[in-house]
């Protein structure tokens, strides 16, 4: 592993155990086995450091998502759900990096998103208006249904994590299943959602 990475890896420990306040250039340095002032070789001050690990953690679950070949839509609306969860438990730190802690790369609603500048986001609000198109979903703002989506995800992700379920993962995972299947469900009757806030 070049030293780079080995920086990388050590900044998304670091703000997962003390998040971006705590963040310090110094502590990373010391799990690297490296000076402080080594870390400058590669980044330029403790900003850019925070950028380049949230933009590390983002690419990983990138490719967890683009590495999805579900071809229905709402099959595949289904598994991004799944491997949000399991990014939460597999990998925290750089959950936590994408999700969770101010690093400067996170998007913003609803700027950033009606722009595509989430590509994941981008990508669940297209199977959306797929399955809406085919009539499997209602009729409504797509992307005001993937934040919904990816609301509901991320509290039950952090109430599993702050140990607010007394649950196994497989146990964890099959609620997070029959919570999915019941979101999807709801969506295909009922009220037109707003196509628009208000």
């Amino acid at each position: 592993m070049s030293p780079k990475q080995r920086i990388l890896d050590s900044a998304l420990n670091e703000l997962a155990r003390v998040g971006a306040q705590g963040f310090s250039l110094r502590a990373v340095a010391v799990a690297v086995g490296i000076t402080p002032m080594a870390i400058y070789r590669y980044f330029s001050n403790r900003e850019e450091l925070l950028f380049a690990a949230g933009e590390a953690a983002f690419a990983i679950w990138l490719r967890r998502v683009e590495a999805i070949k579900e071809q229905g839509a709402l099959n595949w609306l289904r598994k991004v759900g799944q491997a949000y969860i399991e990014f939460a438990l597999d990998e925290p730190a750089h959950f936590d990096a994408c999700f969770v802690l101010r690093t400067r790369v996170e998007r913003l609603y609803p700027t950033d998103f009606e722009a595509g500048l989430s590509p994941v986001i981008t990508m669940v609000t297209e199977r959306i208006a797929i399955a809406q198109a085919e009539s499997r979903l209602r009729a409504g703002n797509a992307l005001e249904f993937a934040l919904f989506y990816w609301a509901e995800l991320h509290g039950l992700a952090l109430l599993h994590r702050s140990g607010r379920f007394a649950m196994e993962r497989p146990a964890f995972l099959a609620l997070i299943n029959r919570s999915i299947d019941r979101m999807l469900n709801d969506a295909t009757a009922g009220e037109e959602t707003p196509s628009s806030s208000s």
